[in-house]
């Protein structure tokens, strides 16, 4: 609706400018009302509000001159814009029938010479060759493993036998300490008692 609205605010700018007002501010309003998706009966009761704000002189006359000029410019962009609607699907219609009749691509099945047929069985069986072999390989892989296993297997077991009897000496290292250590509280105990004993003797004897 380019060219129309064009034309639509050109003639309505004129308008305005004969009713002696400011064509750029009340051309806005007009146009928004138009634009608008009241019915014709409201748009005739808004325009004919701003139209009285402007002069006072055949107001519906001026409103239905704006109507009549705004309904042509509508019905003249519609209709381009419907032909243009239906260049495009003509367009596209054409274009499928287009497509439809190009001829499909087939696939070739190529030939080969005696050469190529033996230099490609010969291609082949190298690379069969070259995966039973990678096969073998993964084959002995896993015994490799399991003696690593085994090797590793038997250093944990060294490892925890060490352990274990580091653990033992230990044990045995605290409870001869201990025992110790009782025998001496018990010569200690044994020592005062003695000490004591003697202490009685030497009183008695003095008394005496």
């Amino acid at each position: 609706m380019a060219a129309g609205g064009d034309d639509f605010e050109s003639w309505l700018s004129l308008k305005l400018k004969a009713l002696n007002t400011d064509e750029g501010v009340f051309s806005t309003y007009i146009k928004g009302i138009l634009e608008g998706e009241e019915t014709l009966e409201d748009k005739t009761e808004a325009l004919e509000g701003i139209l009285s704000e402007i002069t006072e002189d055949d107001i519906p006359t001026h409103c239905r001159e704006i109507l009549d000029r705004w309904k042509k410019v509508s019905q003249t962009t519609d209709g381009v814009t419907g032909n243009n609607a239906g260049c495009g699907e003509d367009m596209d219609l054409k274009l499928v029938r287009l497509l439809e009749s190009q001829p499909r691509p087939t696939t070739v099945q190529r030939t080969y010479t005696e050469e190529e047929r033996r230099i490609r069985e010969a291609i082949l069986a190298q690379y069969s060759q070259m995966s039973d072999q990678d096969d073998d390989d993964e084959s002995d892989r896993p015994n490799e493993g399991k003696e690593n296993g085994l090797v590793k297997n038997t250093n944990a077991a060294v490892v925890q036998q060490a352990e274990k009897e580091k653990r033992e000496k230990a044990k045995l290292e605290s409870q001869k300490k201990k025992e110790k250590d009782k025998e001496d509280r018990e010569k200690q105990k044994q020592q005062q008692q003695e000490r004591k004993e003697k202490r009685k003797t030497q009183k008695g004897e003095r008394r005496r």
